[in-house]
């Protein structure tokens, strides 16, 4: 019985660590298998003037406007991710706040930690989407 808690909190840690080393992995084969795909087209072309009358045609055109949209896709998912996170995080915070005024003052401090770090995020991400939309108009 002494083992545990010990147990579980290096299980924990654990899992933490795995879930980030596989998405960390994604992540980099997904970059891997883009550069691959970038790398064979530009082989494919002969020779410059080749490739500059294909991205001079529709399909060039399409092509360049979907590798420039990319950081734009990424960057709107990423603050649509941190909305969701700070949106969980003050749901919980709220939820132990009604926990600590119905049941027991020991719902207190992770009420106030969870509702903070809710508000925290949502104010980064606020700045975060301010921040991105202004360097996007210049």
């Amino acid at each position: 019985m002494e083992m545990i808690p010990i147990v579980a909190i290096l299980s924990s840690f654990g899992a933490a660590v795995l879930i980030m080393y596989f998405i960390t992995r994604t992540r980099q084969r997904r970059v891997e298998l883009q550069t691959d795909m970038q790398s064979k087209l530009i082989d494919r072309f002969g020779s410059a003037s080749e490739m500059v009358a294909f991205l001079q045609s529709d399909a060039g055109r399409e092509f360049v406007a979907g590798v420039q949209s990319a950081p734009e896709t990424l960057l709107r998912d990423r603050i649509i991710g941190s909305f969701t996170r700070s949106i969980v995080l003050t749901a919980l915070g709220g939820g132990f706040v009604f926990l600590a005024f119905s049941e027991d003052d020991g719902f207190a401090i992770p009420a106030a930690l969870l509702f903070s770090l809710g508000i925290g995020y949502f104010i980064a991400t606020i700045v975060s989407w301010k921040l991105s939309t202004t360097l996007a108009a210049k």
